[in-house]
């Protein structure tokens, strides 16, 4: 299954607080009339319903087996749940496609002829999302089926329809895929597929701002499915962190946690050089970015390793996103190593452009 996570943060245009009311939505379509039926949607509703309550979200709706009818519906009487709610999440598991360039979210009866029937019979994501405007936290999560279940009778004119979702890019989102858009993910051989059982342990992680929510799932991923299946982060999103579960268990006005990111060893190798040498810098998530000096950055041309040592302390995990400018005014973002909360030694490695690079760093809580 591919599964995605969207996070709108708009807190800064709402005339009153938002209410400190957690809301979900969860939706399970298994019963397809005119399309393959799917086995884990009802397992993962009822995982991440669990999880949601764990979570301390105060109303969890769960429903199944929607029409097109009935998932309007649902979204309507939904609205009104979410409306002055500080988060709102709603959760799909079930078939899911890319078509005319959007993403669209399948009721059990409906029939897709063509691409032209998506709009009268399919729900399309940004629905989901104006479902939820009144919440200054969105959430969606859609866990939608591994390939089109129209994709062989469709006749598209203008594309394949037949693999995985469209990316998602819009600002103050930050947008997970199960896997890398255009590709797919697993279901896994247990009952419940490893994205959604990462989903159901992140998601009521004390001390896990959501911001770095999709980095913890994807280095699960990662590993249980020993690296075949890598989920995708997009982010454009506010710093501030932003908890679904209160911080501290046991309250209090005590001093906040400090992460202690140290030991952080950046080492990249090119293996080509088609037009001069390559640029690279880094952007940390509390503002710092390095070589600090204003414009500054890092050659490194073919055959050559350029390493770096830094260390970094911050009351919220640290993110380190890798640039790459190149001679011919490319800017590239090799990637983003986020740091998390667990104690620890890590060591990342990207390849991009036919160049590796390696991060590796340690954790640990300030005493």
């Amino acid at each position: 299954m591919i599964m995605l996570l969207g996070l709108v943060g708009l807190g800064l245009g709402l005339s009153q607080p938002a209410e400190a009311r957690k809301v979900a939505l969860i939706i399970g379509n298994s019963d397809y009339e005119f399309a393959s039926p799917l086995t884990n949607p009802k397992n993962d509703v009822a995982l991440i319903a669990a999880s949601a309550a764990e979570a301390n979200f105060d109303d969890v709706v769960v429903v199944e087996n929607l029409g097109i009818t009935e998932f309007e519906t649902a979204l309507r009487d939904f609205r009104k749940i979410a409306d002055g709610a500080e988060v709102a999440m709603v959760y799909f598991a079930g078939h899911g496609i890319e078509g005319k360039g959007q993403n669209w979210l399948i009721p059990v009866d409906a029939k897709l002829n063509s691409d032209r029937d998506l709009p009268f019979e399919a729900i399309e994501l940004s629905l989901i999302t104006d479902t939820m405007a009144g919440a200054q936290v969105r959430m969606i999560v859609l866990d939608a089926c591994r390939n089109s279940p129209f994709g062989q009778k469709w006749q598209s004119g203008t594309r394949a329809v037949n693999r995985g979702l469209a990316s998602v890019e819009a600002d103050d989102v930050i947008v997970i895929y199960a896997a890398a858009p255009g590709q797919t993910a697993s279901d896994g051989h247990g009952v419940n597929s490893p994205f959604a059982q990462s989903l159901a342990k992140r998601l009521p992680e004390q001390d896990l701002p959501l911001q770095l929510l999709g980095g913890s799932v994807r280095d699960d991923v990662l590993v249980a499915t020993d690296g075949d299946q890598r989920p995708f982060v997009s982010a454009s999103v506010t710093g501030t962190p932003i908890y679904l579960v209160p911080r501290s268990a046991g309250g209090g006005q005590g001093a906040p946690i400090q992460y202690v990111v140290e030991n952080v060893v950046i080492t990249c190798v090119k293996q080509t050089e088609t037009f001069g040498e390559d640029e690279i810098y880094l952007i940390i998530n509390n503002g710092q970015r390095l070589p600090e000096e204003n414009g500054s950055k890092y050659d490194i041309g073919k055959g050559e390793q350029w390493s770096l040592a830094q260390s970094f302390s911050s009351t919220a995990p640290i993110s380190i996103t890798i640039m790459e400018d190149d001679p011919i005014g490319d800017h590239d973002r090799i990637g983003i190593v986020e740091t998390g909360t667990a104690v620890g030694s890590y060591t990342k490695t990207f390849t991009y452009d036919r160049g590796e690079y390696t991060v590796s760093y340690d954790v640990r809580l300030a005493s």
